[in-house]
């Protein structure tokens, strides 16, 4: 999976990359274009090269000057083919887009000398430049000049001399001819560095992805994962970056939540409007951050390197193929049942299953699930509301409504100031029940609310 299909795969993720900031396009082509990495050895790689540029922005005062640099460079992929295309020619533009990438090179070999950068390794283009700078005067500019091609510099000296129609024309078409010729000429020269200028636009281009990565970790504090290819993921004090700047926006504070899980089945309990689904995002950004070799929003993060990351998330109902919200939830579970039977390595992130059947069938069809998962060992997260769900591995519960505190008279905008989104061990095969504390809150019909509660003979 690239990461432009991670985007709209992964909650959350477009919000990072549009709050990352990137000298030039090529290096966000860059990052869209990177792949999911699979091997705790890949991630490593990934993740030192992001430090790298960390300590740099840290410790440097010459990483403007390297952005400034990356600013000018330009996808020229076209120019470069047409050095590679037989009989092609390239025109002014090509000719002032591969001297200008050449100039830029030059310049970032400066920086890169002068600050000690390891940069990624890309070949010499002084052979470019001599070609189209034979006079070394860098200017950032391309003109077929005079001494490109002493023919060059009489025909348009006898253009400026002559005032006659006819002869002018003749003229002309004679430094057309002329031009084209020089142009072909370059071309067929600068044609052997069609390998080399490529080389140099991709490294270009990857050290201003791994620029923009290093940028966003150091503006958002965020940590260095650890990949393990197997044991227990541990998060502390996770915080989706999204919802935070939301709840921000509002006037709130995000609370970070911590949470272990081993490669096994994990049930997560709590509260409506406890945080459980944010919950399940945060830990699938993180996941998917970590194996696109970025840092991670949280004060420590240990991850188990997965193959796929899957979803069974949100109502699913798909109009098009005619399914319900059931239906459309039942083909996503079987899809990673699929996965998981096949010995794929997956985190499947499972929100709320078979919620919207009655609720006989949807215990046991979420008992079944668990128990499939905990049979072929399995890593999954799983909310649920369903009571008696017995499980191997871990169970959390999401604390709730803070006790102690008075609800009455809470404004509904500030619900969630009431609640605490910490995650406790349950051993317990219960699921608390705050719903009709929540449909207080919102100043839901009393006569409503206690009819129902004396059909429910367990509510306090």
């Amino acid at each position: 999976m690239r990461f432009r299909e991670a985007l709209d795969h992964i909650k959350g993720l477009r919000y990072v990359l549009e709050e990352m900031s990137f000298s030039s396009s090529i290096g966000r082509l860059a990052l869209l274009d990177s792949y999911w990495l699979t091997s705790r050895e890949e991630i490593e790689e990934a993740l030192d090269e992001v430090a790298k540029f960390v300590g740099y922005i840290q410790s440097t005062e010459g990483i403007p000057l390297l952005q400034l640099q990356l600013e000018e460079v330009v996808n020229i992929s076209g120019s470069i083919e047409v050095l590679r295309a037989t009989g092609a020619i390239c025109s002014d533009v090509d000719l002032f887009e591969i001297k200008k990438l050449a100039l830029i090179d030059e310049k970032i070999a400066q920086l890169q000398d002068h600050y000690h950068y390891q940069l990624t390794e890309r070949p010499s283009l002084k052979g470019v430049l001599s070609v189209l700078d034979p006079r070394e005067e860098r200017l950032p500019s391309f003109y077929l000049d005079n001494y490109f091609d002493t023919r060059l510099k009489e025909i348009r000296e006898a253009i400026e001399r002559t005032k006659e129609e006819t002869p002018l024309a003749e003229l002309n078409a004679q430094l057309s001819q002329c031009e084209e010729e020089v142009r072909a000429r370059l071309t067929d020269q600068l044609a052997p560095f069609a390998d080399s200028l490529e080389m140099v636009l991709k490294a270009l281009a990857h050290d201003t992805a791994i620029l923009a990565k290093a940028d966003w970790a150091v503006r958002y504090r965020a940590c260095r994962p650890t990949p393990i290819s197997s044991g227990t993921t541990h998060l502390e004090e996770l915080v989706n970056p999204e919802v935070a700047d939301q709840v921000r926006r509002s006037g709130g504070r995000f609370q970070p939540v911590s949470i272990e899980f081993e490669e096994e089945p994990t049930l997560i309990s709590g509260a409506n409007m406890g945080g459980k689904s944010v919950l399940l995002h945060s830990v699938a950004l993180a996941q998917g951050m970590m194996q696109f070799g970025m840092y991670v929003l949280a004060k420590s993060a240990t991850m188990v390197v997965v193959e796929h990351l899957l979803y069974s998330a949100g109502d699913g109902e798909d109009m098009r193929l005619g399914l319900s919200s059931f239906g459309a939830e039942m083909i996503r579970l079987n899809g990673i049942i699929q996965a998981v039977k096949s010995g794929q390595k997956v985190l499947a992130i499972i929100d709320e299953p078979a919620r919207t059947t009655n609720p006989e069938e949807g215990y046991a069809l979420v008992s079944g699930l668990v128990k499939l998962l905990e049979q072929y060992e399995a890593m999954a997260l799983i909310t649920t509301h369903y009571s008696g769900v017995t499980s191997q591995g871990r169970r959390w519960r999401v604390r709730g409504f803070v006790v102690g505190r008075d609800m009455h008279g809470v404004e509904v905008a500030h619900l969630a100031e009431l609640m605490d989104y910490s995650l406790v061990p349950d051993s317990q095969e219960s699921v608390p029940r705050e719903a009709f504390r929540i449909a207080r809150l919102l100043g839901v019909d009393e006569e409503f609310l206690d009819l129902s509660n004396n059909c429910f003979r367990t509510i306090e």
